[in-house]
């Protein structure tokens, strides 16, 4: 009989909402690399009757959690949310003997795969961090209350000292994550110092372990164009176009590649579009000065769809840039890799670390630095630049790797 592999996760994709797509790729990949048969379980709200669905091909079971309001006092339903989740393994027929693995998503869902550990010491207990605010002091209305703070903080160190390993989505990250409660080397998002503050004079967890998993791509969804369909491409004549995907919000800061692209269109170049994809608070600011800097024809923003339909967007770029500055990995830019499209990126945010230290001048700039966007946007253009990464990016060669690592 197959060991069990548990993964327990606050988002994987539904056939209305696609957040969580790595994760999914991640499972499939587990599955794919090695003999565990893979478990998924997904929080829902007490009172939602829905208890399992389908995702191409995966199974997701949902189990009772409680959650505070806004993140107050984040870790105090953890043992009642621990029991209502042992509760549902036992009432589908899981043997915990069974369970080799239990992979918590973020950093309260430790607490099920320490629950499952308590019950068979022999389970390995992973936690993954996705975001750069590892310990998840940043969220909700009061996080900046101090006894809000120093609680949330002390709950997630509690669970990360007893947690075998952690899984860190690159280097960045691991650097967030030891050395909390101290801001990591380069910290560029004022909102997480001063979250950072708050939690002063809290003790320094002591982790066991700590493995970097980059988020993979799944390279039979994501392919560049087949040579004949590149060539028609070509042939077409189009403007250079760009793509960037991400939410509209402060720290993925578009407005910077917005300014990039004004300077770029005040010095003749015209030829050229960008293709916004997402939502959120900072879109009606930044289609304002889309608006006031006559750049309307330059752009164009789309909503949100399926994952597995990006590769044809991909496609039709000829770079990809995402100024984020504060991005524990950024998998939309090894996506558009996969496809053949070069991506830029702020210095330091996690799929930096793809770029080598030679190259770092070609493809990376400091965060809000709109006026080095524009000199590298025309660069590449002019010179049809062709990027070199220095770490692999498909997602069976990153999880077998991660794999034998805790075998």
């Amino acid at each position: 009989m197959k060991k069990l592999y548990i993964s327990i996760t606050p988002f994987f994709p539904t056939k209305d909402s696609f957040r969580g797509p790595y994760v999914y790729d991640q499972v499939k990949a587990i599955e794919k690399n090695s003999d565990y048969e893979v478990i998924v379980f997904k929080p829902k709200c007490p009172w939602t009757r829905t208890m399992t669905y389908d995702y191409e091909g995966i199974k997701v079971y949902y189990f009772d959690s409680i959650e505070m309001p806004s993140y107050i006092l984040n870790g105090l339903t953890n043992d009642i949310n621990s029991y209502l989740f042992i509760k549902r393994v036992k009432e589908l027929g899981i043997q915990i003997n069974d369970i080799a693995v239990a992979h918590g998503h973020t950093s309260q869902f430790a607490a099920y795969a320490l629950a499952l550990k308590n019950l068979n010491p022999k389970i390995k207990a992973i936690v993954q961090h996705h975001d750069c605010d590892p310990f998840t002091i940043r969220n909700g209305k009061w996080a900046r209350k101090k006894w809000n703070a120093i609680f949330r903080a002390n709950k997630s160190i509690e669970l990360f000292e007893k947690v075998d390993l952690h899984v860190c989505v690159s280097e960045g990250m691991k650097d967030s994550l030891l050395s909390f409660p101290n801001a990591p080397q380069h910290l560029y998002y004022d909102d997480y110092r001063n979250a950072l503050s708050a939690v002063k004079g809290v003790r320094k967890p002591k982790i066991k372990d700590v493995y970097v998993l980059y988020n993979g791509v799944d390279c039979e969804k994501f392919k560049p164009l087949e040579k004949t369909q590149d060539l028609e491409r070509r042939v077409n004549i189009k403007p250079y176009t760009i793509g960037c995907i991400a939410n509209f919000v402060e720290l993925k800061d578009q407005i910077t590649l917005l300014k990039a692209l004004k300077i770029l269109v005040d010095n003749g170049i015209h030829d050229i579009k960008i293709i916004f994809v997402g939502s959120g608070p900072t879109l009606s600011n930044c289609k304002q000065y889309i608006v006031n800097n006559n750049l309307t024809q330059y752009i164009e923003i789309l909503s949100e769809f399926e994952h597995s339909q990006l590769r044809g967007y991909y496609q039709s770029l000829d770079l990809f840039v995402l100024p984020t500055y504060f991005e524990g990995f950024g998998c939309v830019c090894t996506e558009a890799a996969a496809c053949g499209v070069p991506f830029m990126i702020c210095k330091y945010q996690g799929v930096a670390e793809y770029i080598g230290k030679d190259d770092e001048d070609l493809w990376t700039f400091e965060p809000h630095d709109y006026k080095t966007l524009a000199r590298l946007i025309a660069n590449a253009k002019s010179q049809n630049l062709k990027q070199t990464l220095i770490h692999p990016y498909d997602i069976n060669t990153l999880v077998a790797g991660y794999l034998k690592y805790i075998s």
